[in-house]
């Protein structure tokens, strides 16, 4: 019988094109990752496409074979792509890239609960280390960057009753750190409407070791 883990990762498959228009400005994000300028002004000229595959894999702690989901990126003009796995246990996992550098992170499904205005949010324990409310509502849907309010992340099953584990919604939450220049970066991975149409969409907060910190919403379109 397929699991809520297993309808999301569904959904996520296939190949997704980045919506440039609806796409916040990532060159504050990217350079506060250390990403050099003429790397940045080369991503900010070209179409980025994301195949998303996933499967389960073996592991030899669990009994039961692991969630892992797997991102190939690739881009127009030219340009070197990347690939990235997860395992979605929350187990640390190393990563390196020419963009990024190298990193360790973390990701795991996540469920909701009900915030103060009624509505259905993912709900995680943050781990950027800066103590901020705004991040935590951005990340959750509650509000774009601006501090307007959000309609937030779609539900899949909206009648469904309760908090925590007795929701019947599912979003994936990841979380990574530089190991050269130790700037983080917190995700909340789900589907949003924008404009009537459906989109996968990566709300992002990056934050540099001195506190300070940048977001962005990811949009993405699907295309097969």
């Amino acid at each position: 019988m397929a699991t809520l883990e297993d309808d999301l990762i569904e959904l996520l498959k296939g190949n997704w094109v980045m919506n440039k228009e609806l796409t916040g400005d990532t060159d504050p994000i990217l350079k506060l990752q250390k990403v050099p300028w003429l790397l940045r002004r080369a991503l900010a000229a070209v179409t980025i496409h994301l195949k998303i595959s996933g499967f389960l894999a073996p592991s030899p702690l669990e009994e039961k074979p692991l969630p892992d989901i797997e991102f190939i990126q690739t881009a127009t003009g030219g340009l070197v792509g990347t690939t990235e796995k997860r395992t979605l246990n929350w187990e640390i996992q190393a990563h390196a890239d020419y963009i990024f550098g190298s990193v360790q992170h973390q990701s795991h499904f996540i469920r909701g609960t009900t915030d103060a205005r009624g509505y259905i949010r993912p709900e995680f324990e943050m781990q950027t280390g800066i103590d901020s409310a705004e991040i935590k509502q951005f990340l959750r849907g509650e509000i774009m960057l601006d501090g307007s309010e959000s309609p937030g992340f779609l539900l899949d099953n909206p009648n469904s009753k309760g908090d925590g584990k007795d929701r019947m919604d599912i979003w994936i939450h990841t979380f990574e750190r530089n190991l050269q220049s130790g700037w983080t970066a917190e995700q909340i991975w789900g589907f949003e409407s924008i404009g009537a149409t459906r989109y996968f969409c990566r709300r992002v907060v990056v934050a540099s070791v001195e506190g300070r910190y940048k977001g962005a919403r990811l949009v993405y379109g699907f295309r097969h």
